[in-house]
């Protein structure tokens, strides 16, 4: 079974939206024997990149500043899949995802190498690297994932990884309210775990769960409704102050 990191970067750490879908999704990799370990990127110190390449000539495959993201690479290096956990802000990651994934450059040396006619690093991570994605966003439409989806790829080709699917989950604030729609979001979740057996058992996520984990839960026009309804409701409560 595959050593499985996943690295949530959201700013609420475990709860909320990316919460919910990573702990269906780790269910589901759990149950048919695969081995999880989930970092939270709120609870760490992660500097951003100095742009030094002092971890490619002084310190090679470390980086100069001392923080949290030595251990990070060192799980990277372990696993055997990578799952990127981030909400979508402005149709891509989270800062703190960003920060992560610029911390990598230790993982790549120097050199350069022809890849399909592209320029590109070699890895100094000698496996079979693969690559998967988790996401929710607030906006009704799946095409909103289109930005992200692209970056990841191409961060894919610069690991040398396998992008080998992704959880995305449009209108997902209705993930919170269970009790309104039990059914529905069962379904959803359920797609979720079995997103997370699949990348477990046969190294990839099929059209159909990915398909099904973003199927429409509500009407657009009564999402819409609803949510300008809880913003106005919010609004409200800070005239009253």
């Amino acid at each position: 079974m595959p050593n499985i990191l996943i690295v949530n970067g959201s700013p609420h750490g475990g709860k909320g939206i990316t919460g919910i879908l990573q702990k269906a999704f780790v269910e589901g990799a759990v149950s048919v024997g695969a081995h999880v370990d989930e970092v939270f990127l709120n609870k760490k110190k992660i500097s951003p990149c100095l742009g030094c390449f002092n971890c490619w000539i002084k310190t090679p495959g470390k980086c100069v500043i001392k923080d949290d993201q030595a251990g990070l690479l060192e799980k990277c290096a372990w696993s055997d899949i990578l799952v990127l956990a981030t909400p979508l802000y402005v149709d891509g990651m989270s800062a703190q995802t960003k920060t992560f994934v610029d911390r990598t450059v230790p993982l790549a040396e120097p050199e350069f190498i022809l890849l399909d006619d592209h320029c590109r690093h070699p890895s100094r991570v000698k496996k079979e690297w693969k690559f998967a994605l988790i996401s929710g966003c607030g906006f009704h439409e799946l095409d909103n994932f289109e930005a992200l989806v692209h970056h990841c790829k191409r961060m894919c080709i610069n690991f040398h990884a396998k992008y080998c699917g992704h959880v995305l989950r449009p209108h997902a604030h209705i993930l919170e309210f269970s009790e309104m729609l039990p059914n529905e979001i069962k379904k959803c979740l359920d797609a979720v775990r079995k997103a997370g057996e699949e990348i477990s058992l046969h190294g990839e996520i099929s059209e159909k769960v990915m398909a099904e984990v973003s199927a429409p839960i509500v009407p657009r026009a009564a999402y819409i409704n609803a949510v300008n309804v809880y913003w106005e409701q919010e609004l409200s409560k800070i005239k009253e102050k």
